[in-house]
Protein backbone atom coordinates (compact mmCIF):
# COMPACT_ATOMS: atom_id res chain seq x y z
CA UNK A 1 0.00 0.00 0.00
CA UNK A 2 1.45 3.47 -0.88
CA UNK A 3 0.90 6.45 1.04
CA UNK A 4 1.03 10.33 -0.68
CA UNK A 5 1.84 13.64 1.26
CA UNK A 6 0.22 16.88 -0.19
CA UNK A 7 1.32 20.12 0.73
CA UNK A 8 -0.30 23.77 -0.29
CA UNK A 9 0.43 26.32 -2.93
CA UNK A 10 -0.97 29.65 -4.77
CA UNK A 11 -3.93 28.82 -7.01
CA UNK A 12 -1.98 28.46 -10.40
CA UNK A 13 1.44 28.06 -9.18
CA UNK A 14 4.34 28.58 -12.01
CA UNK A 15 6.51 25.66 -12.68
CA UNK A 16 9.37 27.61 -10.66
CA UNK A 17 7.41 26.76 -7.27
CA UNK A 18 8.45 23.24 -7.25
CA UNK A 19 7.27 21.09 -3.94
CA UNK A 20 8.67 17.89 -1.94
CA UNK A 21 6.13 15.15 -2.00
CA UNK A 22 6.91 11.83 0.13
CA UNK A 23 6.64 8.53 -0.91
CA UNK A 24 6.57 6.44 2.57
CA UNK A 25 6.56 3.36 3.33
CA UNK A 26 5.05 0.71 6.00
CA UNK A 27 6.63 -2.85 5.75
CA UNK A 28 5.37 -3.85 2.50
CA UNK A 29 2.81 -1.16 1.54
CA UNK A 30 3.87 2.56 0.30
CA UNK A 31 1.83 5.69 -0.06
CA UNK A 32 2.17 8.84 -1.18
CA UNK A 33 2.23 11.71 1.34
CA UNK A 34 1.42 15.61 0.04
CA UNK A 35 2.28 18.90 1.67
CA UNK A 36 -1.51 20.55 2.93
CA UNK A 37 -0.39 23.46 2.32
CA UNK A 38 0.21 22.42 -1.44
CA UNK A 39 -3.39 20.46 -1.87
CA UNK A 40 -4.94 21.52 -5.21
CA UNK A 41 -8.83 22.15 -5.74
CA UNK A 42 -9.12 18.35 -7.36
CA UNK A 43 -8.37 17.30 -3.54
CA UNK A 44 -10.23 20.40 -1.76
CA UNK A 45 -12.75 18.07 -0.27
CA UNK A 46 -10.30 16.44 1.68
CA UNK A 47 -10.53 19.21 4.23
CA UNK A 48 -13.51 19.19 5.55
CA UNK A 49 -12.75 15.49 6.61
CA UNK A 50 -9.23 16.79 8.87
CA UNK A 51 -7.72 19.29 11.45
CA UNK A 52 -5.94 21.09 9.39
CA UNK A 53 -2.87 18.84 9.11
CA UNK A 54 0.53 19.37 7.86
CA UNK A 55 0.27 16.38 5.46
CA UNK A 56 -1.97 14.27 3.72
CA UNK A 57 -0.66 10.66 3.50
CA UNK A 58 -2.68 8.79 0.88
CA UNK A 59 -2.40 5.06 0.15
CA UNK A 60 -4.41 3.21 -1.96
CA UNK A 61 -5.59 -1.03 -1.13
CA UNK A 62 -7.85 -4.03 -1.07
CA UNK A 63 -10.70 -2.88 1.10
CA UNK A 64 -10.91 -6.39 3.35
CA UNK A 65 -7.21 -6.86 3.62
CA UNK A 66 -6.07 -2.80 4.45
CA UNK A 67 -8.46 -2.71 6.97
CA UNK A 68 -7.16 -6.21 8.97
CA UNK A 69 -3.72 -6.74 7.65
CA UNK A 70 -2.85 -9.26 9.83
CA UNK A 71 -5.84 -11.69 8.46
CA UNK A 72 -4.07 -14.44 6.04
CA UNK A 73 -7.41 -14.98 4.45
CA UNK A 74 -7.95 -11.49 3.39
CA UNK A 75 -4.62 -11.46 1.68
CA UNK A 76 -4.98 -14.35 -0.12
CA UNK A 77 -8.15 -12.92 -1.52
CA UNK A 78 -6.70 -10.04 -2.47
CA UNK A 79 -4.18 -11.38 -4.44
CA UNK A 80 -5.81 -13.97 -6.20
CA UNK A 81 -9.50 -12.80 -6.69
CA UNK A 82 -9.97 -8.96 -8.16
CA UNK A 83 -11.83 -7.25 -5.13
CA UNK A 84 -12.92 -3.53 -4.11
CA UNK A 85 -10.16 -1.06 -3.10
CA UNK A 86 -10.08 1.59 -0.67
CA UNK A 87 -8.14 4.74 -0.26
CA UNK A 88 -7.10 5.33 3.35
CA UNK A 89 -6.03 9.41 3.98
CA UNK A 90 -4.52 10.12 7.52
CA UNK A 91 -4.18 13.85 8.16
CA UNK A 92 -0.58 14.44 10.03
CA UNK A 93 -0.13 17.38 12.44
CA UNK A 94 4.14 17.04 12.07
CA UNK A 95 6.63 15.84 9.22
CA UNK A 96 6.14 11.82 8.01
CA UNK A 97 9.36 11.92 9.15
CA UNK A 98 8.31 12.12 13.12
CA UNK A 99 5.96 9.18 12.46
CA UNK A 100 6.87 5.53 12.71
CA UNK A 101 7.40 4.75 8.98
CA UNK A 102 9.77 2.06 7.62
CA UNK A 103 11.30 4.41 4.78
CA UNK A 104 10.63 7.81 3.47
CA UNK A 105 11.68 8.83 -0.16
CA UNK A 106 11.29 12.61 -1.24
CA UNK A 107 10.86 13.30 -4.42
CA UNK A 108 10.86 17.06 -5.92
CA UNK A 109 7.72 18.01 -8.32
CA UNK A 110 7.89 21.02 -9.93
CA UNK A 111 4.19 22.90 -10.04
CA UNK A 112 2.44 20.99 -12.69
CA UNK A 113 3.45 17.52 -12.32
CA UNK A 114 2.02 18.49 -8.42
CA UNK A 115 -0.92 19.32 -9.91
CA UNK A 116 -1.19 16.23 -12.21
CA UNK A 117 -0.28 13.69 -9.38
CA UNK A 118 -3.07 15.25 -6.91
CA UNK A 119 -5.92 15.17 -10.16
CA UNK A 120 -4.86 11.39 -10.76
CA UNK A 121 -4.89 10.31 -7.16
CA UNK A 122 -8.71 12.59 -6.89
CA UNK A 123 -9.79 10.58 -9.57
CA UNK A 124 -9.53 7.33 -7.13
CA UNK A 125 -11.93 8.41 -5.44
CA UNK A 126 -15.63 7.18 -5.59
CA UNK A 127 -16.83 10.71 -5.47
CA UNK A 128 -21.00 11.53 -5.82
CA UNK A 129 -23.01 14.15 -7.47
CA UNK A 130 -22.01 16.62 -4.94
CA UNK A 131 -18.38 16.73 -5.40
CA UNK A 132 -17.56 14.38 -1.92
CA UNK A 133 -16.39 11.06 -1.12
CA UNK A 134 -19.76 8.69 -1.05
CA UNK A 135 -18.62 7.26 2.33
CA UNK A 136 -15.92 7.32 4.63
CA UNK A 137 -15.05 5.05 8.08
CA UNK A 138 -12.86 5.71 10.82
CA UNK A 139 -9.01 4.63 9.56
CA UNK A 140 -6.07 2.36 10.98
CA UNK A 141 -4.48 5.21 13.57
CA UNK A 142 -4.31 9.16 13.77
CA UNK A 143 -6.74 11.17 12.03
CA UNK A 144 -7.39 9.06 9.30
CA UNK A 145 -10.01 7.49 7.27
CA UNK A 146 -10.88 5.20 4.68
CA UNK A 147 -12.80 6.22 1.37
CA UNK A 148 -13.95 3.91 -1.10
CA UNK A 149 -12.03 3.83 -4.30
CA UNK A 150 -12.11 3.10 -7.87
CA UNK A 151 -10.24 -0.10 -9.45
CA UNK A 152 -9.86 -3.47 -8.09
CA UNK A 153 -6.66 -5.15 -6.45
CA UNK A 154 -5.38 -8.68 -7.36
CA UNK A 155 -1.23 -9.45 -7.73
CA UNK A 156 -0.55 -7.68 -11.16
CA UNK A 157 -2.13 -4.25 -9.40
CA UNK A 158 -1.20 -4.01 -6.12
CA UNK A 159 -0.80 -0.79 -3.66
CA UNK A 160 2.86 -0.25 -4.99
CA UNK A 161 1.72 -0.36 -8.48
CA UNK A 162 -0.78 2.20 -7.69
CA UNK A 163 1.79 4.61 -6.20
CA UNK A 164 4.30 3.61 -8.89
CA UNK A 165 1.77 4.70 -11.45
CA UNK A 166 0.35 7.59 -9.72
CA UNK A 167 4.31 8.57 -9.95
CA UNK A 168 4.91 7.79 -13.41
CA UNK A 169 1.95 10.06 -14.94
CA UNK A 170 3.77 12.72 -13.03
CA UNK A 171 6.83 12.42 -14.98
CA UNK A 172 9.04 10.47 -12.31
CA UNK A 173 11.53 7.79 -13.58
CA UNK A 174 9.70 4.85 -12.21
CA UNK A 175 8.08 1.66 -13.86
CA UNK A 176 4.51 1.90 -13.54
CA UNK A 177 4.67 -1.75 -13.23
CA UNK A 178 6.44 -1.94 -10.08
CA UNK A 179 5.18 -4.37 -7.56
CA UNK A 180 7.01 -4.56 -4.14
CA UNK A 181 7.53 -1.18 -2.09
CA UNK A 182 11.65 -2.28 -2.35
CA UNK A 183 10.93 -1.69 -6.13
CA UNK A 184 9.18 1.90 -6.00
CA UNK A 185 11.65 2.82 -3.36
CA UNK A 186 14.87 1.10 -4.99
CA UNK A 187 13.95 2.79 -7.91
CA UNK A 188 13.31 6.00 -7.09
CA UNK A 189 17.08 6.51 -5.31
CA UNK A 190 18.38 5.08 -8.45
CA UNK A 191 17.11 8.13 -9.86
CA UNK A 192 18.16 10.38 -7.56
CA UNK A 193 14.99 11.85 -6.38
CA UNK A 194 15.71 14.26 -3.76
CA UNK A 195 13.93 17.14 -1.65
CA UNK A 196 13.46 20.04 -3.49
CA UNK A 197 16.19 23.15 -2.35
CA UNK A 198 15.40 25.18 0.54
Amino acid sequence: MVLITLAYCSPTPADDDPATVLVVRHRWHTGIALPAERLSPSLAFLRAYYAEPAWYEIGWGDDDFYRHTDNAWNLTKALFWPTGTVLHVVGLERHPAREPHTDIQAVCLPASALRRLQATIAADFRLGEDGRPVDDDPGLYGDSRFFPARGTFWFGHTCNTWTARRLALAGVAVGDRTLTADGVIDQLRVAGTGACPE
